[in-house]
């Protein structure tokens, strides 16, 4: 028959476990100092840059009709017959819009000499064929027309299609330099905490004229010059030890 029995040294096992919540307690409060600490980050503000490169593929051509007359009436009328037939002219056009814009009369009060009036209104030509489009400016030249600016911009398509490649260009940057950041502190990315997108694109491009207002009136001639849209992207990103 076998027997078993317990060694004299239990009185002590029960007095070590008498002290254990004590133990514990200490090892409880330990473990909130550590995730106090873990807890604590470090803000990192910083921003990247996306670019995209192209030549604008859409011409807008600015051209005004004027006349001054003795009577407001008959200059409003010769306006109203030129502007008329230079609408009937590009209408006729693929591929090119046209409108009719601002219109403006005013009275001219010279302080020698007699009064007259004079009518003036505004006509936009846009569209991506650059040639067709700049030989029908030279023809509505030839009519009289007053070729007032030139200006090359992006059609909305390809904007967008350069935009989206600028803004992943610079979304791709965001993270690698967040960690390369917090690698050079000796910390470790916790978090992307916030991150902003804003757009730089170029407005049209004016075109000098001199050559343009020239009284033989001949087609202007201008090839555009390459533009650069911008993402920035601005990003506050959490370190953390």
């Amino acid at each position: 028959m076998i027997r078993f029995s317990l060694p004299r040294s239990v009185p002590f096992l029960a007095v070590a476990l008498a002290f254990s919540p004590i133990a514990l307690s200490g090892t409880g409060v330990f473990s909130t100092a550590q995730a106090a600490d873990m807890q604590q980050t470090t803000q990192l503000d910083f921003s990247v840059m996306g670019t995209a490169h192209a030549v604008p593929t859409e011409l807008t051509v600015r051209l005004s009709v004027r006349s001054d007359s003795p009577s407001a009436a008959a200059a409003q009328k010769d306006v109203n017959t030129r502007m008329a037939a230079a609408m009937k002219l590009a209408g006729g056009q693929d591929g090119i819009v046209a409108k009719a814009g601002g219109y403006s009369i005013y009275e001219n009060t010279p302080e020698h000499g007699p009064k007259s009036w004079t009518a003036r209104q505004e006509l936009e030509l846009s569209g991506q064929d650059s040639v067709r489009l700049l030989g029908l400016a030279g023809q509505l030249q030839s009519q009289s027309l007053m070729l007032e600016g030139l200006d090359w911009s992006l059609d909305d398509a390809t904007r967008d299609r350069l935009l989206q490649e600028a803004r992943t260009e610079a979304l791709k940057k965001v993270r690698p330099q967040a960690e390369q950041s917090a690698q050079t502190l000796g910390l470790r990315l916790a978090r992307l905490k916030e991150v902003r997108i804003s757009y730089q694109e170029p407005g049209p491009r004016p075109v000098m004229l001199m050559a343009a207002r020239m009284a033989d009136a001949a087609p202007p001639q201008r090839s555009p010059d390459e533009q650069t849209l911008r993402v920035n992207v601005s990003v506050q990103a959490e370190l953390s030890p």
